[in-house]
Formats: structure tokens, sequence, C-alpha cells
């Protein structure tokens, strides 16, 4: 008998060998009748060695592979064929038996099916767990990152990267559109992504390749350059809040708006879905404190990878800290515009052109930096004659003289009371003095209040001009005295005229 065991054991040990080695040349159905068969092998191993001793017990592990491999149905169909079998071997029919083994099949079945659930469970548990870790560190790094600057181009490309980048949320492409200044219009800002899936392929080759992090995108990517196609199209927008849509719904109702198909009703979203070929999107409203800031449009055109509730819940969070940042960021805009500006004529001020007078001095011979004094002539007694009021009116005046005469690149200054500068970036000192001349022409030819009663019959400029090129030092004071000396000589020979 002692032998018998060891052979059994040994038969097994071939047969587990024989079945592994098997299974693993055929597909997953091959596999289970592998599996399947070589319970049925073990039986006969028995039958042959034992006279079918252990019959009823070794029946179970048949049973129990054939609900692994065909569930429900192949416990079932077990149960029977053994029970079959075995009453053949006895000849009696036992229904008792059979009721042991369907009701063995359906335990093992239900236990299956826990064992599953509790694994899937688990799995789903896990999933979440690794997705709400994911996105906890997204929203660290990208909250690292918009505390770092004030700058908005900078901000929204921060906030685009983190949502569309494979180590961000991993969207394909987002559009950020901002309330203008009247809060009556959204107007596109910047977008990144592509405009069609050959694009978004390349893209991702292209950063695969070069295995950018969150933080490396984030610092590197200069959206309005690799994205042109796409931001060429998104600052073409410009959407009235004054009529139902899409985005005016989704604002007013303060809740992100999921689109799954487009509604040919709406016909801001058809021109939209149009434009930027959507067929499924999502979008964002931007609020901070109640204020509408602008909204936040995400969509999938290159793997077509349907929006999940779980991915809208995921930019939410990233969407509202992108609100509160937009309009810090705006805060800031408008207190620096204080700060740099002139209250009165909204040209730039003095301590803006100290800045930028250091910013743009040239450090070598290679550049040159023009710059243009202006006083108005005869001012004081323009105040005296008719008051300090219509004397105000005649500097906002000239500043927008100013603004219409000097090139987009020039920057201009109200250097306190009457007196105005024109810093001219990469200017020689001839088209500096052909620009001053253009200046001073067109203040004499404007009409001014009053200005007939000035002594030269208008109102009239002296300008001085001087140039960076040929300064003994390289000190910017030293160029605003040569101006300074230059703006001196054209009063004291007579006004209204330029001088270099």
């Amino acid at each position: 008998m002692v032998m018998q065991y060891i052979q059994f054991i040994l038969y097994i040990s071939v047969t587990a060998i024989i079945t592994n080695y098997i299974r693993f040349k055929g597909n997953d159905t091959f596999n289970k009748w592998i599996l399947l068969i070589s319970s049925i092998v073990v039986v006969a191993i028995d039958g042959l060695l034992f006279d079918f001793l252990h019959m009823k017990w070794l029946v179970l592990i048949f049973i129990g592979v054939s609900v692994v491999c065909f569930k429900l149905y192949g416990g079932i169909v077990s149960a029977l064929v053994s029970w079959y079998l075995i009453c053949l071997q006895v000849e009696k029919i036992d229904i008792f038996l059979l009721l042991n083994f369907l009701l063995f099949a359906a335990g093992i079945v239900f236990f299956i099916h826990y064992i599953t659930k509790i694994r899937m469970d688990g799995n789903r548990w896990l999933k979440q767990l690794i997705g709400n870790s994911k996105q906890l560190n997204i929203f660290r790094e990208v909250s690292y990152s918009m505390q770092q600057t004030l700058q908005l181009q900078k901000l929204l490309q921060t906030i685009l990267t983190s949502v569309t980048a494979g180590h961000g949320l991993g969207f394909n492409r987002a559009m950020i559109l901002l309330m203008d200044d009247e809060g009556t219009k959204l107007k596109g800002i910047m977008g990144t992504g592509p405009m069609t899936a050959d694009e978004g392929f390349a893209t991702w080759d292209k950063l695969t390749k070069k295995r950018y992090k969150l933080m490396d995108l984030i610092e590197i990517k200069e959206i309005e350059s690799t994205d042109k196609l796409l931001n060429e199209q998104v600052k073409k927008i410009e959407i009235s809040l004054e009529e139902s849509n899409f985005l005016s719904r989704t604002l007013n109702s303060r809740k992100p708006l999921h689109i799954r198909d487009i509604d040919e009703t709406d016909i801001t979203l058809v021109r939209f879905a149009v434009q930027f070929k959507m067929n499924e999107l999502a979008v964002f409203p931007l609020i901070n404190q109640g204020a509408k800031v602008g909204v936040l449009i995400i969509d999938n055109p290159v793997n077509k990878r349907p929006i999940t509730a779980e991915g809208i819940d995921s930019v939410i969070p990233l969407a509202n800290q992108a609100a509160i940042a937009i309009q810090h960021t705006h805060l800031y805009t408008k207190i620096e515009d204080m700060a740099l500006k002139d209250g009165l004529t909204d040209l730039l001020n003095q301590r803006a052109f100290q800045k930028l007078l250091k910013e743009h001095f040239p450090t070598n011979n290679e550049s040159e930096l023009s710059l243009i004094l202006i006083d108005i002539d005869y001012f004081k007694h323009y105040n005296d004659t008719n008051g300090h009021l219509l004397g105000n009116e005649v500097l906002i005046q000239l500043a927008n003289v100013l603004r219409q005469s000097i090139r987009e690149m020039d920057l201009a200054f109200r250097f306190g009371g009457e007196e105005f500068v024109v810093l001219l970036p990469n200017t020689e000192k001839l088209i500096a003095i052909k620009i001053a001349e253009q200046i001073r022409e067109n203040v004499e030819k404007t009409p001014f209040p009053y200005g007939e009663n000035q002594p030269k019959g208008c109102l009239t400029i002296s300008l001085g001009v001087a140039s960076s090129m040929g300064l003994k030092t390289t000190a910017t004071f030293e160029l605003v005295d040569e101006a300074d000396k230059s703006l001196y000589k054209a009063k004291e020979s007579g006004k209204n005229k330029v001088v270099f």
C-alpha cells in the first residue's frame, strides 16, 4: 500500500509538470480544458492504483476545477457526471450524494465569487488611492508653481500644462477663456494641445523620448510657440455672455458642464465644436469669491478617451485654485500699474522710467538706446492764464499725441510736471531725431484748449535728444544728463525745436 501511495504521488507530480508545460502553449480556453483533463487523469490514476478507493473525494477536486474553469455551468455538469460514474460503480442511485455534489459546486461558486469581489474591491480602492495620491501630488506641484509667479502668461501656462501633461491629469487639450474688463464677454487667452490627432501623436512622441516630468514641462514648455495653430484660433474667440450659450450657463450654474453630444440649438457650441473638431468636452467655471474669472475647457481629440466623472472631479480642485491665482494676478497687475503709471495721463511714471532705463541700457556697443526729453513751452504762462484744470487737460491731450506719434517698441513716460520722456530701444540717433521732429510737428498741429493765447500762437514743445553711443561711461544718468543739456539748448535757442 505504501508503494502505491508513492506511485500515486509520483504520477500526480508528473501530471502537474506536464500540465504546466502544455498550458503555456495555448490560449485561455485551451488552458482550462488542460486543467480539467488533468483532474480527470488524477481520478483515473486513483482507479488504476486503488480501484477507485478515493473516488468520492477526488471527484470533489474534479468538480472544484470545473467550477474554476467554467463557473456554475461547469460545476453542475461535473457534479452530474461524477454522480453518474459513482452510481455506476456502486450500482446504486444515491440522490443524497448528488445533492452533496451540487451543494459543493454551489459553495465553490459562491466562494470564488466572494473572493473575486474582495479582490475587485481591493483593486478598485487601491486604484482610487493611487489616483488620489497622484492628484494630490499634481496639486502640490502645480500649487507650488502657481505661487512662484505673478505673471499671467506663466500662470496660465502652468495651469494648462498640468491639465494636459501625461504626468499631470492627462487630457489631450485645454483652453482658457477669461472675462473682459466689462464682464460681458469671454475672450480666448491661451490653449495647449493639438488641432489634429496627427499633431498630437507627433508631440507625444517627442515628449516621450525626452522623458519630461510635470515640473520639467511647466518650466520649459512655451505654449504659445509650441501650439501656434491652436493659440491662433483661441485668441480669435470672443463670446458674449449676455446670450444664452454653453459658456454662460456654466458660469451661471457655477458647476462643471460635461457635453457628450453637441446641441445643435446652441449656435455658440456648434461653432466651437466645428472650429476645434470637438465631439465631447467638459467646461469648468473659474470663480473666486463669487467673481466670474473665466472658463477652462478640456477635451480628448487625439486618443478619443471618454471624459469620466472621475476625470472631471480631478480637475475641479485645480480649476478652483486656478481661479484664485488668476484673480490674484489680476490684482497684482492693477497694483503694479498703479505703482508704475501716472494717475493723470496714464503714461508710465518716473519710477517706471528708472526701472526700464536700466533694463534697456546697452551693455556693449552692438546696440544703441536713444532718449527724448520733452518740455512744454511757456506752460507756467498757460496755467496762470487758463487755470490748472485746463492745464491738466493739456497734459492728458499731449500724452495722447505722444502715444500716437511713437512706435510700438518705444516707451513714453511722464517725467514730472510738464516734462515727458520717450525711450527708444535699439534706435540710432538719426532715427531718434526724426521721431522727435514728428512729435514736435504733431503737437504744433494739435488744437489745444486756448492754445492760441500762448506766446507762439499755439501750444508747442521743446525736445532734447541723446544717444547711448559715444557716452563716456555706461552710467544711465549720463544719458539723461545729455538729453537734459540738449533740451536746455532747445529752450535757450527759441523753443519749439529739436536739439541733439
